[in-house]
């Protein structure tokens, strides 16, 4: 039926198409002549140019004329009048050339056209001076300029007027002769197509119907074809009528819905897509394929369930109902395209709990619980509740690790969180925010009964016994309390203080539980010394640490040669205010930042003097007399124990090339004295290098000159506790005299710290010590402004 009507269509259409181009032969032949009169404007528009032209060039050799008949007159009324008429002719000119300027010119007509109108514009100032020579009756001038200048020029413009005036002719001539042969070539064309287009158009027709009848068995072919991919791409797929009846389903969406395409086809299609929420278990209705707007895309909310018939086993799908319209864009079915997210929603839930959870035991890692706490604190803030957090440090837990290894730690923590949980309430939250420490969230949960439970919590750990293998170990845990009130400011703050608390248990003797309280002074100065963790991390990175130096003097005469100068060091507030070093350093030093600032400080001292130095090393290289610098550094006890450290500075020697016998290394006597052995080996090493070494404080910790044999001191700093009552106080004075005379034994140089008044100097020349460093000596300087020659003693 379809070919048969196909076919009369055609035959029809193609009879309309004769008649048409019989009507196009008629229409064409009248064209022709419709195009011999466009041409013959065209020829008479071609004259109107030539006219133009002509007239130009004519205007243009009557001034000239004009010009030259100036110059040969002398009565100056006639030079007036002639002065006039060859301004008139300008206006000619100007008249003629807009004329022309504005008619159709192809690109080479007004190539030429320019080139004469840039001619004559040099012509004219050329023809200007000559007519003010003429008026100023400076003949010879004029006629000068007018032969030499003029006359060249407008010989020139005449040629480009002629090149023009040619141009046009032969324009006219070319369309003239095109017009002809168009019309002759159209007419014979078109008389032709008359008696052709019959027999083409029959011919094509016949073709046409051949051609569509293999296009109807090749869009079969692709219905066929559709048919089978539809059943075998690994999406379900169901079609619509525009009622919204199933009409069909391909192999997978058999399978998923339970249903076969016999039994589907006619049924509703929510009858056979049976989807639920998963949360709420009711059906999700699909809007009607009728009721589609047009060319909207629906698909299924998250969390939706596909029920299969007979078993109801559930599929988590998604899908797009997508409408079908026609080419008048009306809706005539849809096609639902779904397919099972099972394992990728699975697969996205298990990333989801790695992302906010510990992997080895199970807890929420830190950044959940901050996120958690932040709505605690939300909460208290909004509501008015209380709440808490614990931070919690395990004890002992390194012993674990040292011991048996990290497996065996790890296995600690896991079951250690089962302590934790067993004592916490089902609202509390328990997370793993660091190696050994955890955190607590007690939700509604005022500070008296968060206090006993921290304490239930600390107990039970106490009572926990690990067994790894043959060995049993013990740990404790120290815990910070913070309660969340209102005021209790933001989680950073509440964290900081959590920790702070923590760290206070652990110095109040570990296996304790704090609690935060703003006016505890203890924690106040922990809280403080942690804040100013990250003031001297944002100092490094905004370069406000600064050396300073202070000079220290030879009190001895047989010293007075030598420069000896203690490097300090300082930073610079955010406001650009110096801080002084013991605002800082001891918050360093507890937060194990001093290696950091040891090796700053290192570095900046190196590449600063490391210019002069080796100038004065170069004189003093193969002389007898020693190396006349000497500054003075303090070392930590945590770079002192660094293995690494001996190394960094070998390599800041061999990079800057400093002499090491500049560099005298400051310890303080606790840190020697600490671990003796490391202390002598650290010393050995360098001090083959030509390093100097000397105890800082010493006296403060004495009970013995015993361990000085097995150090290679150079230096002892007398603690400044005793220099500075020494002349009121004999016990103060008999400890100086005592030091100073057991070093002067040893061979070990003495330094008097905090000299604040220069009558000491004196009486510590009288004791034997041997310099003198303190404010009454030298306030302290920046580094930059250091002057060899002025500091030496």
């Amino acid at each position: 039926m379809f070919k048969r009507n196909s076919s009369f269509i055609i035959a029809t259409g193609f009879g309309i198409a004769v008649a048409l181009m019989l009507a196009i032969t008629f229409i064409g032949t009248s064209r022709m002549y419709a195009i011999k009169g466009e041409m013959e404007a065209i020829v008479s528009q071609n004259s109107a140019q030539t006219e133009y032209v002509s007239t130009m060039r004519a205007v243009a050799r009557e001034r000239v004329v004009n010009l030259y008949a100036m110059t040969m007159l002398e009565d100056p009324f006639a030079k007036d009048e002639a002065f006039q008429r060859y301004q008139s002719l300008a206006n000619d000119f100007i008249a003629a050339r807009i004329r022309l300027e504005k008619m159709q010119l192809n690109q080479a007509e007004r190539g030429a056209l320019q080139d004469a109108l840039r001619l004559v514009g040099m012509a004219s100032e050329y023809q200007q001076q000559v007519a003010e020579l003429v008026m100023e009756n400076d003949t010879p001038a004029a006629h000068r300029i007018l032969l030499q200048k003029v006359i060249p020029v407008q010989d020139k413009i005449f040629v480009q007027y002629s090149h023009l005036l040619d141009m046009q002719a032969q324009s006219t001539r070319r369309a003239m002769a095109a017009a002809d042969e168009a019309f002759r070539f159209a007419t014979l064309i078109m008389q032709l197509s008359g008696a052709g287009a019959v027999l083409v158009v029959l011919g094509f027709s016949a073709y046409v119907i051949r051609r569509t009848r293999r296009i109807e068995d090749a869009l079969f072919q692709e219905k066929e074809l559709a048919q089978v991919t539809l059943h075998s791409i690994g999406d379900a797929v169901i079609t619509t009528d525009e009622k919204g009846q199933v009409d069909y389903l391909n192999a997978v969406a058999e399978i998923m819905t339970g249903w076969t395409l016999s039994e589907a086809r006619g049924k509703a299609l929510r009858e056979v897509f049976h989807v639920v929420d998963e949360a709420t278990r009711e059906q999700i209705t699909h809007l009607a394929s009728h009721a589609l707007p047009d060319g909207e895309v629906v698909g299924l909310k998250s969390q939706s369930l596909l029920l299969r018939r007979g078993d109801g086993k559930e599929f988590t799908v998604e899908d797009r109902l997508s409408p079908i319209c026609n080419r008048d864009g009306d809706v005539i079915g849809s096609v639902v395209v779904f397919h099972d997210v099972s394992q990728a929603r699975h697969m996205a839930n298990q990333l989801s709990w790695q992302a906010s959870h510990d992997a080895l035991t199970g807890l929420l890692n830190r950044r959940e619980f901050e996120r958690l706490l932040q709505e605690l604190v939300d909460n208290a803030v909004l509501d008015g509740k209380h709440h808490a957090v614990l931070f919690m440090d395990l004890d002992q837990f390194k012993v674990v690790n040292d011991t048996c290894g990290h497996m065996a730690g790890d296995e600690l923590l896991r079951q250690l969180v089962a302590v934790f949980v067993a004592r916490g309430r089902d609202s509390d939250v328990v997370a793993r925010i660091g190696g050994d420490e955890f955190g607590m969230l007690l939700y509604g949960c005022p500070l008296e009964p968060a206090l006993r439970l921290a304490n239930e919590i600390r107990e039970a750990v106490l009572g926990f016994r690990f067994m790894w293998q043959d060995k049993s170990f013990e740990v404790g845990i120290s815990i910070g309390l913070v309660e969340i009130t209102a005021s209790s400011g933001n989680p950073a703050t509440v964290m900081s203080n959590a920790d702070a608390a923590c760290y206070a248990a652990k110095e109040g003797g570990r296996n304790r539980v704090q609690v935060y309280l703003e006016d505890d002074i203890e924690l106040a100065r922990r809280h403080g010394e942690m804040q100013w963790i990250s003031r001297i991390s944002k100092a490094f990175e905004e370069d406000r640490f600064r050396l300073y130096y202070q000079e220290i003097a030879a009190v001895m005469p047989h010293q007075r040669d030598t420069q000896h100068f203690e490097v300090l060091l300082r930073m610079l507030d955010e406001e650009g205010k110096l801080v002084p070093p013991d605002a800082f350093i001891p918050a360093a030093e507890r937060y194990n930042l001093m290696p950091t600032v040891d090796r700053w400080v290192i570095r900046t001292l190196f590449s600063s003097r490391s210019a002069e130095w080796r100038r004065l090393w170069e004189e003093y290289e193969d002389k007898e007399e020693p190396f006349p610098v000497l500054c003075a550094v303090n070392l930590s006890a945590t770079s002192f124990n660094d293995d690494m450290f001996p190394a960094f500075l070998k390599e800041q020697f061999e990079y800057y090339r400093m002499p090491p016998q500049a560099l005298c290394l400051e310890i303080t006597e606790t840190s020697a004295i600490a671990n003796l052995n490391k202390a002598s080996n650290f010393m050995r090493e360098l001090s083959k290098l030509g390093c100097r070494f000397a105890l800082d404080d010493f006296g403060s910790g004495m009970s013995s000159f015993a361990y000085l044999k097995d150090l290679p001191v150079h230096y002892l700093k007398i603690d400044g506790a005793f220099v500075r009552g020494m002349d009121k106080n004999p016990v103060n004075h008999a400890m100086v005299e005592a030091i100073a005379h057991i070093a002067s034994v040893m061979g070990i140089e003495t330094v008097a710290e905090f000299v604040e008044d220069r009558a000491l100097i004196e009486k510590l020349a009288i004791l034997g010590v041997d310099y003198a460093q303190g404010y009454g000596i030298h306030k302290p300087a920046p580094m930059e402004g250091i002057d060899y020659g002025q500091t030496r003693s």
